[in-house]
Parts: structure tokens; C-alpha cells; sequence
């Protein structure tokens, strides 16, 4: 979501609250749902922004993988979900990598180090 908010943002705070407000209203999408039904926040976006709503959801794409500590790179025939769902599984990646202890005890060629 802070992604999408901070996406949004660079339309002006009372245009972020619009595209919001017409999301619930038209979609019956609510903010707090967007996580969970991205397909359904694309399809509203381009409903609201019309072609406008590219740049946007390349914005909040190259915040997402800021995030992620990747680099967002658009590759043709792949939708907004797709590369949602692509930062998804690199953030669980990353955090199953800080929660697993020997994840960093180990050398370069994975053996585990005493």
C-alpha cells in the first residue's frame, strides 16, 4: 500500500484521494482491499487514469522493487500483476533468507562455516 500511496502521490494529494474514492465507489474496491485484489486495482486505475494510468503503475513498480532491493525492468506481454506478483515472491525470498539462520553462516559455495 505504500507503494500505491506513494504512486499515486505524484498526481497531487486531492487526485490520489479521487482515484481512491472513485475505486470504491465504481470497483467497490476499497483501499484496504487493493493488496489482496490487484488485478482488480489495475483494472480500476486504467478505468480512472484512462492511458495515464501506465506511468503510474510504472512508478509504483519501480518503488515495489526499490523495496525488494531489485531493479524494476519492464518486459513485454507482462501486466502490472505479473510484476507484482514477481516482487511478492522476491520479498518472501529475502525475508525467508533473514529469518533462516544459516542462510548467512554460509560461504559462497554453500557450505555452512564454524
Amino acid at each position: 500500500m505504500e507503494c500505491i500511496d506513494e504512486g499515486l502521490s505524484v498526481l497531487g494529494n486531492e487526485p490520489r484521494e479521487a482515484v481512491y474514492q472513485f475505486l470504491n465507489t465504481i470497483c467497490s474496491l476499497s483501499r484496504e482491499q487493493i493488496p489482496d485484489r490487484v488485478p482488480d486495482f489495475a483494472t480500476g486505475l486504467r478505468r480512472a487514469l484512462g492511458g495515464a494510468s501506465k506511468v503510474i503503475e510504472r512508478v509504483i513498480l519501480r518503488k515495489l522493487y526499490e523495496k525488494t532491493g531489485s531493479t524494476f525492468r519492464e518486459v513485454s506481454d507482462t501486466d502490472f500483476n505479473d510484476y507484482v506478483l514477481e516482487a511478492r515472491r522476491r520479498f518472501e525470498i529475502l525475508a525467508h533468507r533473514h529469518d533462516d539462520p544459516t542462510e548467512s553462516s554460509r560461504s559462497k559455495k554453500g557450505q555452512v562455516s564454524c
